[in-house]
């Protein structure tokens, strides 16, 4: 079993000291100063691209101890890895696993301790979420590009007591997605010469952001101080997975049905405001397109429900081909809720399926995971020759009670057949240097083949 010995550093960049109003003037300049922290213990929650990820860290005082007024809306910056057996390690652009905005200080003395101060941040995302609501000459039009239209978003999501996020304006990240491509290309033309891309009233300039890649079928989160606009299938990628297998490199493992969704098809309706008509796209079912007329939609956001479809109304796009990627994207990301899990592993690398190294620390939304029990453990069970030596191997060597070693030597060709390939949905990420400790929670859902076939497994 490996050894780890996880070192980490932060580093804290914090306008110039001074007065409140003259630190509000700097925090959009570059007079600012880097701090260095060797944080005690660190907490790190990443989420889907609708949140923002999340930063939790002790520090000695002696490191971060200033009044709690001049670290807030500091930017901070964590690396975390796995030092060699000499205890060395440096912090590289490859270990950066968190970078955000300080939006909380807590200073903590006691007469029996040292004196602690805890911080917590959010990642960029928190810009565009706090700007609400949205400047409306920051909406952007049809005629612009996505390049374009991010830019515009950014100019217009300042916050007078935060950081600017203009930071992020020169760091829009395509990946199989040409940067060309227009708003305009997922509505009709005689819509390319109107006005902005239509928004929510009092919404935010996230919400505004993922309107306009949503019209185009697209997908956008920030990863560090980047954004990135890729394709559903890029974002839920099924490459060379990591292995977390129950028996060698995870402590803890629980997983439960969520059927809600089973078997449910998603209807997309886009109100066509020229003709009086909506335009519909359906996907997890037949296909079929439509026009139905414009009474039929219940307004702005609204779903609507039939035995096998749910509907849900995409304001602001009239051309069907990307009302079409729209339906799969949200069926797709509707329907793999049928199983969800979690784990926890202490292992800090691990093995994918093809056998090469994976950094867990990597590991985020949107990515791969493989959940299983030992192959080895399923291999002894298949190679038994009558039911009744599997059936004895589960209760007398493996501890289960008699009804379930039955009913899974009854199903043991079966579930041989079902997947373990999972989409992850939150990853959790504690390091203490200190207790030598280190742990990652992964919280995962199933994956739904888009021919409707669910890859959910099954267990021993």
């Amino acid at each position: 079993m490996p050894t780890y010995r996880p070192r980490m550093v932060a580093f804290l960049t914090v306008p110039v000291m001074g007065t409140d109003a003259e630190r509000k003037r700097q925090a959009r300049s570059e007079e600012t100063l880097q701090l260095t922290v060797h944080p005690s213990s660190v907490a790190i929650e990443r989420n889907d691209h609708n949140e923002a990820d999340a930063l939790r860290m002790t520090c000695d005082w002696l490191d971060a101890g200033v009044d709690p007024r001049l670290l807030d809306d500091a930017i901070v910056q964590v690396h975390i890895d796995n030092a060699d057996e000499f205890g060395r390690w440096r912090p590289t652009a490859a270990n950066v696993r968190f970078i955000g905005i300080v939006n909380e200080v807590d200073v903590k003395r006691r007469l029996d301790d040292a004196a602690v101060v805890e911080i917590e941040a959010r990642d960029y995302t928190s810009l565009f979420l706090d700007a609400k609501p949205f400047h409306p000459a920051g909406v952007p039009s049809y005629s612009q590009s996505l390049e374009e239209a991010w830019r515009q978003i950014v100019r217009y999501t300042p916050d007078p007591e935060q950081p600017s996020a203009e930071v992020l304006a020169d760091n829009l990240v395509f990946q199989g997605v040409s940067p060309s491509v227009r708003l305009g290309d997922a509505v009709a033309e005689r819509f390319r010469k109107l006005a902005n891309v239509p928004t929510k009233p009092d919404t935010d300039a996230w919400a505004v952001w993922q309107q306009c890649v949503g019209m185009l079928g697209l997908i956008s989160y920030i990863e560090l101080d980047r954004c990135i606009v890729t394709t559903a299938t890029n974002y839920y990628t099924e490459r060379d997975a990591p292995l977390f297998v129950w028996g060698r490199n995870l402590t803890e493992w629980g997983e439960g049905r969520v059927s809600r969704f089973a078997g449910v098809g998603v209807g997309i309706t886009s109100f066509d405001p020229e003709t009086g008509t909506t335009l519909e796209a359906v996907f997890g079912e037949p296909e079929r397109r439509k026009r139905t007329r414009a009474k039929t939609i219940s307004g702005s956001g609204a779903a609507r429900h039939t035995a096998n479809r749910r509907y849900f109304s995409v304001p602001g796009v009239s051309n069907q081909e990307m009302l079409d990627r729209i339906a799969r994207r949200v069926w797709e990301e509707m329907s793999r809720q049928e199983l969800e899990g979690s784990c926890t592993t202490d292992e800090m690398r691990v093995q994918t399926e093809n056998g090469a190294g994976f950094d867990v620390l990597s590991l985020k939304a949107g990515d791969s995971v493989v959940v299983q029990t030992d192959p080895q453990q399923r291999q002894i069970l298949g190679s038994l020759p009558t039911h009744a030596a599997r059936v004895r191997y589960l209760t007398e060597l493996k501890g289960y009670n008699p009804d379930t070693a039955e009913l899974i030597a009854r199903n043991i060709e079966d579930l041989a057949k079902l997947k373990s390939k999972f989409l992850t949905k939150r990853v959790r990420i504690e390091v203490s240097p200190a207790d030598e400790t280190f742990s990652v929670a992964i919280d995962y859902i199933n994956r739904i083949q888009l021919t409707g076939a669910t890859e959910a497994r099954g267990g021993i």
